[in-house]
C-alpha cells in the first residue's frame, strides 16, 4: 500500500493536501474580508474552523472587529482589503462589506481572478453588478453567493423532485421570513444596515434575496412582474419594517414573498409550494409532501442556521473539485434585478414589469 502519511509542500497559494490511507484532507488557505459583518462570527468562521480551513489573513476598516475576530487566529490583519489581496496568496476569499460597497469589492476580486464567496445582495443596483458577473463568467472566475435557502430541507426535497420529473408545474409559491428588531445590527457593529443609502433598504435587501431566488430556482421561469407594499410603523426607521411582494412568473406561476423585522426576537419561517402534482407547506426543514395521486413523502433536512454550515462545506468542496457552486454571481444579478423592481413598486405603488433577454 502506498504511504500517504507525509505532507508534501504545495506551491504557494495552492491547496495543501494531506494524504492518508483512509481519506484525503484538503487544507484551503482562506482570507476573511469585511470581518465586522455579523455572518463572519456567527456562521462562517466557526464553519471554516470546523472544516479544517486555514485562516491566513483578515481585513476590516474597524480595528475593533479585527481584534475580536482575530483573537485566537494566527492570521495577518489588514485595515484595507486591497493591501491584503496584494500581500497574501490565498485559495479563497470570504468577502463581506456594507451592501453599497459589495459590487466594487466583487469587481476587484474578479479583476484579480481571485476565487471568492460573497454574501447577498452583492450590491444595491443590479445594473452595476451585471458587468462584473459577465466578466466573471467570461473569464471563468470561481464565484459563490450565499443564497442558502436552496439548502433548506423543503427546498432540497422539491429540487430533487424537480430533477426526477415529479415536481410538476409550479402554480403558487409562498415564503415568509421574519426576524427580530433591526437594532441588533447596531449592537453587532453593522449600523449601516439601518441606512437605506448604504443597505439599499431594510428586510427587502437583507432577507428578500432568499424569497426571490428560491422562487426562480424552483419554478424555473423568469419573474416578469412584481407588485409590492411595505410597512414602516413598527420601528419608525428610514428602512422598511416589512415587505410583501407578489411575483408573477413567465408561465403564470404566482410567488408571494414576505420579509420583515417585525418579531421581538428570533426568526420565523414558513414555506409552501402548490403545483399541479403536489402540495407542501409548513416548516422549512421537515415535513410531508402531499401528492395529488394520494401518496405522501416525508422529508427531513436542514433549517436556516444549519444551511450555512452545509453551504460552507460545499463551497470548499467545489473549490477543490471544480464542481459548480449551487448559486453564483449570475444568480445574484437575476435576484437583485427583481429586488430593485420590488423596491420601485413599493415606492410608486404600481406593478413593475420586467423584460428578460432570450437565453
Amino acid at each position: 500500500m502506498r504511504d500517504h502519511s507525509t505532507e508534501k509542500e504545495a506551491p504557494a497559494g495552492s491547496m495543501r493536501r494531506v494524504e492518508s490511507a483512509e481519506r484525503r484532507l484538503v487544507t484551503v488557505r482562506v482570507a476573511l474580508v469585511g470581518v465586522s459583518h455579523w455572518h463572519t462570527a456567527i456562521y462562517y468562521l466557526p464553519a471554516l474552523q470546523k472544516l479544517g480551513a486555514e485562516i491566513v489573513a483578515i481585513s476590516d476598516p474597524s480595528e475593533e472587529a479585527l481584534t475580536k475576530i482575530g483573537e485566537g487566529l494566527s492570521a495577518s490583519r489588514y485595515r484595507d482589503y486591497r493591501e491584503l489581496l496584494g500581500s497574501e496568496d490565498v485559495d479563497l476569499v470570504m468577502a463581506h462589506a456594507p451592501h453599497d460597497e459589495m459590487t466594487e469589492l466583487a469587481a476587484e476580486l474578479v479583476a484579480r481572478h481571485q476565487p471568492f464567496h460573497m454574501e447577498k445582495p452583492m450590491g444595491i443596483d443590479w445594473r452595476k453588478l451585471a458587468p462584473v458577473a459577465a466578466k466573471a463568467q467570461s473569464e471563468r472566475v470561481f464565484t459563490s453567493v450565499a443564497l442558502v435557502s436552496r439548502y433548506l430541507g423543503v427546498v432540497e426535497q422539491l429540487a430533487e423532485l424537480k430533477r426526477v420529473g415529479k415536481l410538476g408545474q409550479v402554480q403558487h409559491y409562498y415564503y415568509r421570513l421574519l426576524g427580530g428588531a433591526p437594532h441588533r445590527y447596531v449592537d453587532w457593529g453593522c449600523g449601516w444596515m439601518l441606512d437605506p443609502a448604504r443597505a439599499g433598504g431594510g428586510a427587502l435587501f437583507n432577507f428578500g434575496p432568499h424569497l426571490v431566488d428560491t422562487f426562480v430556482y424552483l419554478a424555473g421561469e423568469p419573474i416578469v412582474e412584481v407588485y409590492a407594499r411595505v410597512i414602516r410603523g413598527v420601528h419608525n426607521l428610514h428602512i422598511e419594517d416589512m415587505v410583501s411582494v407578489v411575483m408573477t412568473g413567465g408561465d403564470g406561476a404566482i410567488g408571494v414573498g414576505e420579509a420583515g423585522y417585525v418579531m421581538p426576537e428570533g426568526y420565523e419561517r414558513y414555506f409552501s409550494v402548490t403545483t399541479d402534482a403536489l402540495y407542501v407547506g409548513g416548516n422549512v426543514a421537515t415535513g410531508t409532501v402531499l401528492f395529488r395521486d394520494g401518496t405522501r413523502l416525508d422529508f427531513e433536512g436542514l433549517n436556516g442556521d444549519q444551511a450555512y454550515f452545509q453551504y460552507t462545506a460545499d463551497l470548499l468542496k467545489c473549490l477543490e473539485t471544480g464542481c459548480a457552486p449551487r448559486a453564483t454571481i449570475q444568480d445574484m444579478v437575476t435576484t437583485l434585478r427583481v429586488i430593485n423592481a420590488t423596491a420601485e413598486s413599493a415606492r410608486t405603488g404600481k406593478p413593475v414589469m420586467l423584460a428578460w433577454p432570450d437565453e
